[in-house]
């Protein structure tokens, strides 16, 4: 048996990785024709048409964007320029999604440098995440400082004899 270079080792170790990948969007294209017909009734319901401009912060935006590449369809509404989380047209978004298809909690995780929660709603065959941000000068919502930490950081330099 003849010994196969290194090179045709590494190609054809390349197009495996190519083929598992395009088994895998195949999956997910049809995993999100499964629930096509529901994404399409949350889009329309929570953001027919997107508002404003996306990572505007300081007017209100509703943007939405619907991912499958490389997870279960995922549908993010970005909402952004709001006064605070308290925000009527969020609490309603999360009320409508929390009771879409009977009573679902959503998980939150506070990214609190950038004033932003992003809020996830699990459903069977799909994701719907609401990434919201709150204005730099809201009146009700600011960053505080809770800690602070000093960090040594060794930087190098290439020297050579």
């Amino acid at each position: 048996m003849e010994k196969v270079s290194t090179a045709v080792q590494l190609l054809d170790e390349a197009k495996a990785d190519i083929i598992r990948s395009r088994d895998s969007l195949g999956k997910n294209a049809k995993q999100l024709k499964a629930v096509r017909r529901q994404l399409t009734h949350i889009i329309k319901m929570v953001c027919p048409e997107p508002v404003g401009k996306l990572w505007d912060n300081q007017e209100y935006s509703l943007v939405c964007r619907v991912d499958a590449t490389y997870c279960l369809p995922t549908v993010t509404f970005y909402v952004a320029g709001l006064d605070s989380f308290k925000d009527e047209r969020l609490v309603s978004m999360l009320w409508y999604l929390s009771t879409l298809d009977g009573e679902r909690e959503a998980k939150s995780e506070d990214y609190a440098q950038s004033l932003n929660r992003t809020y996830r709603f699990q459903f069977d065959g799909f994701v719907i995440r609401v990434d919201a941000t709150v204005k730099s000068d809201s009146p009700t919502c600011r960053k505080v400082v809770i800690s602070s930490e000093l960090v040594k950081q060794d930087k190098y330099a290439i020297q050579c004899d």
